[in-house]
């Protein structure tokens, strides 16, 4: 049969098959592809925050044309009202929609021009105390704008602000030492800038490779669980008639409950286990009905193997030497306790294989103690106390 299975291979027709990207090419272009993600939000969230500082600006020439005083009032209050309207309308442009279109790209480019125009009839007009606000224009613009784009505006800015103080007849040291300020200020927020992002893609590689881990980790404990579950089925499979057939179950058993952990690893988003669920569906399995109280408590995942084992030898145990009501406790953080109580007054089989497992279970691997012996009330507890792992 394999001879045949290998000529029917080799008789398949070759295809090419593209021989993957180089491990350090993939990881290049996911930086890139994150790190154009990050600008792109950052711009918008200038964007977004640009139309408020355009109101502190209004709100602060508004201030200066009320105290200060000037002779072209007429003028400079209809250029204000114009600006406060086209920073309103700005407030609803949609620019996550049009950034990345050329539309968007034509809207910034004019809202810019605006910006730069704007300044430059206020320092015209009004006087050079007006200037001031190149400090907040000119970075604003070097931060929204991207690529050729960016330089520019910024060229053109610098042009307006020279030929803005050849008109008001600005000394040249004055121009040189405002134009000096006005770079630096720039210079100043593009650094800021690109360590933003720097963090912001840095944050972004981050969560993406803890969702993928995260994914992969769900992948695995699901295939996990399907084969532990095969591998208990085909253990029944070989399961003698009869009474020796016991030890056949009881393993079965003990495969399914971690089967049951690691089904809850692959339907949770984290890597802790919620006790209740765990224990809810250990007593699920039981051939006789098992009732659960459990305080919120979520365990990791070792840990979670380890009680998962131990409650289920427990409840077994109870079925099989002891009798109704069964009931199953967990509470408590120092020290966690748990207890499985039953209506039987024999304590068989407290040597048997099951309870030396959950002996060995608490005491070496959860560092805790065991105990089983009767209730006051009549009634057989088993009861486990340990210490959860910091």
């Amino acid at each position: 049969m394999d001879a045949r299975v290998t000529a029917v291979e080799l008789d398949e027709p070759r295809r090419f098959i593209p021989p993957p990207a180089p491990a350090r090419s993939r990881r290049l272009l996911a930086a890139a592809h994150v790190a154009g993600d990050s600008e792109l939000e950052f711009r918008l969230a200038v964007l977004r925050l640009g139309p408020w500082l355009g109101w502190v600006a209004l709100l602060a020439v508004s201030a200066g044309l009320v105290f200060g005083g000037t002779t072209h009032a007429d003028l400079l209050l209809t250029l204000m009202l114009t600006a406060a309207a086209v920073n309103a309308a700005a407030m609803f442009v949609r620019w996550h929609d049009l950034l990345q279109r050329l539309r968007g790209r034509a809207l910034l480019d004019l809202w810019s021009a605006a910006l730069i125009g704007f300044v430059a009839l206020l320092v015209a007009t009004g006087g050079v105390n007006f200037s001031l606000l190149l400090f907040l224009t000119i970075p604003y613009i070097a931060v929204v704008q991207a690529g050729a784009r960016k330089t520019l505006w910024l060229a053109v800015a610098g042009v307006t602000c020279v030929l803005v103080a050849a008109v008001e007849g600005q000394p040249a040291g004055v121009t040189a030492m405002r134009s000096a300020l006005v770079a630096a200020a720039v210079a100043v927020v593009l650094v800021l800038a690109a360590s933003i992002k720097r963090e912001t893609a840095a944050r972004r590689v981050a969560l993406d490779r803890a969702e993928f881990e995260r994914t992969l980790a769900a992948e695995a404990n699901h295939r996990i669980k399907n084969n532990l579950q095969t591998v208990a089925d085909l253990l029944l499979l070989d399961r003698p008639p009869g009474t020796d057939g016991q030890a056949f179950e009881d393993s079965a058993a003990r495969i399914r409950s971690i089967a049951t952990l690691h089904r809850l690893l692959a339907e949770q988003a984290s890597s802790a286990v919620d006790a209740d669920a765990l224990l809810a569906n250990i007593a699920r399995s039981a051939s006789l009905p098992v009732a659960i109280e459990v305080e919120p408590l979520s365990f990791d995942s070792t840990t979670a193997q380890k009680v998962g084992l131990v409650a289920n030898e427990l409840i077994t145990n109870a079925i099989r030497h002891g009798a109704e009501p069964i009931n199953v406790t967990l509470a408590g953080l120092a020290p966690t306790v748990l207890r499985v109580d039953d209506g039987g007054s024999r304590m068989a089989a407290a040597d048997g294989l099951g309870l030396t497992l959950v002996r060995r279970i608490v005491e070496q691997g959860l560092g805790g103690e065991f105990r089983l012996g009767s209730r006051p009330d009549g009634g057989t507890r088993a009861e486990v106390a340990f210490s959860l792992q910091s």
